[in-house]
């Protein structure tokens, strides 16, 4: 079973801090070689989500991940979340940054996650934004959390049912919802295998959740930081502890993920699956 691997391409200060990121020191170079290290050891090819302000700075890494056979999709150009935005600064922001990746990958950009998972019910204009750049978005997380989550939202790849269809094509956008957990007697959705959830929960239960997905022959679609493996960053006393929570166990953590499953990116599933059998979606609420 083709499980999906994404990487959110931020450095650690660019999820604590919005406007100065010039006083924090760099370790997006170190990190993300090791996680590059990682994938290469386990024979992993993931999506990469990558922020136009580190491309800009850092071109030599997008070109290594390229190089490694990685995928390279968008996640903004500085990490803004999209309730931060309004329509015409995301077009903006998106038209800015996939010039930047365009350049230095030589290559389309067909996917999008954005910042903080903040497709929510109020910035759900958003979508008749992205549709018309990219073929694919990784931003509903079908759960509800204090910052995020569209509970509703199925917890599988969909497509978006579109009532005008000349947009973008037949079959509208495509969703890859980051993987949850429905507890059966509660019929409530945790999230699993990814960032926060991936540190907060012992190994054993993630591996226990993505096998029960794959029993439903479904991919879990994971994701991580290259800040996540690194305990040795600094730490801003103000901020919130789940940023810091378990970071010395993360590498030991991914490692034991990736040696017990299949990974693919998210372009390399929509070429190996059958994704014309994805279930169509027109209401979320």
């Amino acid at each position: 079973m083709n499980n999906i691997m994404t990487i959110d391409l931020e450095d650690w200060y660019q999820d604590v801090d919005f406007k100065n990121w010039k006083n924090y020191e760099d370790r997006i170079l170190q990190n993300t070689n090791k996680l590059l290290s990682l994938l290469d050891e386990a024979n992993v090819q993931a999506t990469f989500f990558v922020l136009g302000y580190n491309a800009e700075r850092f071109p030599e890494l997008i070109e290594n991940i390229c190089d490694k056979n990685h995928e390279v999709a968008m996640h903004g150009y500085d990490h803004t979340p999209l309730f931060m935005q309004t329509p015409q600064k995301l077009e903006n922001d998106i038209r800015k940054t996939l010039k930047i990746l365009k350049h230095i990958t030589n290559d389309e950009i067909i996917g999008y996650r954005a910042p903080w998972f903040s497709v929510v019910k109020e910035t759900f204009w958003a979508i008749d934004i992205l549709k018309k750049y990219f073929e694919y978005d990784s931003s509903i997380y079908p759960t509800r959390t204090p910052l995020y989550g569209i509970p509703k939202a199925p917890r599988f790849p969909f497509r978006f049912s579109l009532s005008d269809p000349t947009k973008m094509g037949a079959k509208g956008l495509l969703e890859f919802p980051p993987a949850t957990y429905e507890i059966p007697i509660f019929k409530r959705k945790i999230p699993v295998a990814g960032g926060f959830y991936l540190r907060l929960f012992p190994c054993s239960f993630s591996k226990y959740f993505i096998e029960i997905i794959n029993e439903n022959q479904q991919p879990a679609v994971c994701y991580l930081h290259p800040w996540e493996i690194d305990p040795q960053q600094p730490k801003i006393r103000s901020y919130k502890w789940w940023h810091y929570y378990n970071l010395n166990k993360t590498e030991k953590t991914f490692k034991r993920v990736l040696d017990n499953f299949t990974f693919v990116s998210i372009k390399d599933y929509l070429a190996s699956e059958h994704i014309e059998n994805i279930e169509c979606i027109n209401d979320l609420w």
